[in-house]
């Protein structure tokens, strides 16, 4: 070490560092935010589908899902209508879409010898089509592999930044990290950053959706559908509700929905959904939740002798 010149021992240092920073940021990281202690627990809550005999059930979607559906009522109640089923988990990390959705599939059930017999899929919006917002960082670090970048590449465009973007979010928690760490520090220096950052990014959203798609395409979708029904298992599409910048069902979606065969339950506007019921524009309250919950089961329970066995 000694004899080493003096930039080699600087380089060794930064590396002592980065790899000391990447350990210890990654013994952590679950502390970091609510968001990313739902990524984490990704991977233990697919072995639970393996260490059951009987498949179970998986709600996949983002935080529009979380706040609607709660897996402990789901479960119970389809219990009183005789259908039982030993695992209910869900996979709900926030502002993801379609692409983060088919990148846990991939990596985290298909492999599996007990996969979910059903999977549930909550949306709303354009997050089921291909346009939806794909997001380099959050996938390379938390869903995706490596394997996974040629198929982005083919079904959509993806640029060098963003090819980059995703390897380095792949191999560096750090880097993943950057905005938690950001946020956390802007937070603690500048007063309401986080509700001003909240609102930007609401109206963004807003904007986003409210512009429209004329010309979405569903391929991934019509995959996830295929692959799950190879294996004789079962896509539920739900259109979650929302309080403002409600949303149309795209008719190209509901074409794929009718020649692929699946379910679609259509809970943008229940009746039994008031505004009382959320907790901002979007998010329902416990109260929503249980109600939708009871009503998901009410209808699964109809359509689920309708599937193949």
């Amino acid at each position: 070490m000694k004899n080493l010149p003096t930039v080699a021992k600087v380089l060794i240092t930064l590396a002592v560092v980065l790899f000391s920073a990447e350990a210890l940021l990654r013994s952590i990281e679950g502390s970091l935010s609510g968001n990313i202690s739902h990524v984490i627990e990704i991977p233990e809550l697919s072995e639970r589908f393996d260490q059951s005999d009987e498949p179970g059930l998986l709600v996949l979607g983002n935080s529009l899902t979380n706040n609607g559906i709660d897996a402990t009522l789901l479960k119970s109640g389809l219990e009183a209508q005789g259908l039982a089923y030993p695992t209910v988990e869900k996979m709900v990390p926030d502002a993801t879409t379609i692409w983060s959705w088919s990148c846990i599939l991939r990596n985290r059930i298909y492999d599996l010898k007990n996969k979910p017999n059903t999977v549930f899929i909550g949306f709303a919006w354009n997050q089921l089509a291909d346009q939806s917002r794909l997001l380099p960082t959050q996938l390379g670090g938390f869903f995706c592999s490596y394997s996974d970048l040629m198929h982005f590449t083919e079904q959509t465009e993806m640029g060098s930044a963003e090819i980059g973007e995703f390897l380095t979010a792949s191999t560096f928690r750090l880097f993943t990290h950057r905005e938690a760490f950001r946020n956390k520090m802007l937070g603690i220096l500048i007063p309401h950053y986080m509700s001003a950052t909240q609102e930007i990014n609401r109206r963004m959203r807003n904007a986003g959706n409210s512009a429209g798609d004329p010309d979405l395409t569903y391929r991934e979708l019509s995959q996830v559908i295929e692959k799950m029904e190879s294996y004789n298992k079962h896509v539920v599409l739900m259109a979650m509700p929302v309080r403002d910048n409600t949303y149309e069902l795209d008719p190209e979606l509901i074409n794929l929905v009718k020649s692929e065969g699946v379910t679609l339950l259509d809970y943008r506007s229940p009746v039994f959904i008031t505004d009382n019921l959320f907790l901002d524009e979007m998010h329902l309250n416990e109260n929503g939740s249980a109600l939708l919950t009871q009503q998901l089961v009410v209808d699964f329970a109809k359509v689920r002798s309708t599937l193949p066995q």
